[in-house]
């Protein structure tokens, strides 16, 4: 046997053994690669669907692909408020949801749907950075949620099929689709109108089939969902900040290391500016479009909608004096 030929065996056999180690090594790689459940009410469109995308990125890369997030969208996991639920008892990992499907999880969070609380979005943006943000989260806690980041849906406005809304008196009998918080309840009682909750998939055959007349929802919402097929009028009332909220389950965040916890939160704080301007930008390209696409706006009377809010404020800000409180002082 010459030296040359024990030369070539060994060094096949070493490299055989480096392949099958390495083979090895990213198999295990590969099945310790963990899918995590992330899910939103909203369309593929949307820019809440971007936030979770941008969100799983910053994940698997501060993680080193340890995690891989997946996508769900519209109805794929169920209705909204089933998203809420599944989050809390961790049969999903995470979720973006608005806080109008919040409120009866987390009552506390009914602040940041009371009418016109917030007086401007720099206003909305710091309170619910600081100290406001931080309680509603801590809440969030008790309830079996890890809450990450408060984005941002657009300031909620009025779709109407039917009517020009200038005054509240032109919403009185009128049906009305809102989200299942109490909040929203109780504000178009005040309005007159009568409230139906429907899931926001519900909502383009609700519209079509005249079951309701009316909905609220933000301008980016109001294309991606398409309502300005089905609706007429566009009232600017902008009556809700409207919130999101960027969430893990506990059951999902009890079972990560301090690093990984670390990395998800840092994940959620680079996505947000993110969320928030491109909300900002879209409201105003959607305000365009919609009218384009045929809808007439309405600049309407806020003092008449305001003087129509103070049982709402009388039902719900005796409940939450302290942060109430936050949110006139940053108002002020």
């Amino acid at each position: 046997m010459s030296t040359h030929g024990m030369i070539t065996r060994r060094a096949s056999v070493a490299g055989l053994s480096a392949a099958m180690t390495a083979a090895a090594t990213g198999g295990a790689r590969a099945a310790d690669t963990i899918t995590l459940k992330l899910a939103t009410a909203d369309t593929v469109n949307d820019t809440s669907y971007e936030v979770g995308q941008r969100f799983g990125a910053e994940i698997a890369r501060r993680t080193g692909n340890k995690y891989n997030v997946q996508m769900f969208v519209g109805g794929a996991l169920g209705s909204a408020v089933n998203l809420a639920t599944s989050l809390q008892t961790g049969i999903i990992d995470c979720a973006i949801l608005t806080s109008g499907y919040l409120e009866s999880l987390v009552p506390s969070v009914q602040v940041l749907d009371l009418p016109f609380v917030f007086k401007d979005e720099p206003t909305a943006a710091r309170l619910l950075d600081g100290a406001l943000g931080k309680r509603l989260f801590a809440d969030m806690d008790t309830r079996g949620i890890k809450g990450l980041a408060w984005g941002w849906y657009g300031w909620r406005q009025m779709e109407i099929s039917d009517r020009a809304v200038k005054t509240p008196a032109d919403l009185k009998g009128m049906k009305m689709r809102i989200q299942p918080g109490p909040v929203f309840v109780a504000m178009f009682r005040a309005l007159g109108a009568i409230p139906i909750v429907l899931d926001g998939s519900e909502v383009y055959l609700a519209l079509s089939q005249h079951t309701v007349s009316g909905i609220d929802f933000p301008l980016p919402t109001s294309v991606t969902f398409k309502v300005y097929e089905v609706t007429k009028y566009l009232a600017l009332t902008r009556h809700v900040y409207n919130a999101g909220a960027l969430m893990v389950s506990h059951a999902r965040w009890n079972r990560l290391t301090p690093a990984e916890r670390v990395a998800f939160q840092e994940a959620a704080d680079t996505v947000l500016p993110f969320w928030r301007s491109t909300i900002a930008k879209r409201s105003q390209q959607a305000l365009g479009f919609l009218q384009a696409h045929g809808m007439q706006t309405t600049q309407v009377d806020f003092h008449a909608f305001h003087s129509k809010m103070k049982s709402v404020y009388d039902q719900f800000t005796p409940k939450y004096p302290e942060l109430f409180k936050m949110i006139v002082e940053q108002n002020a």
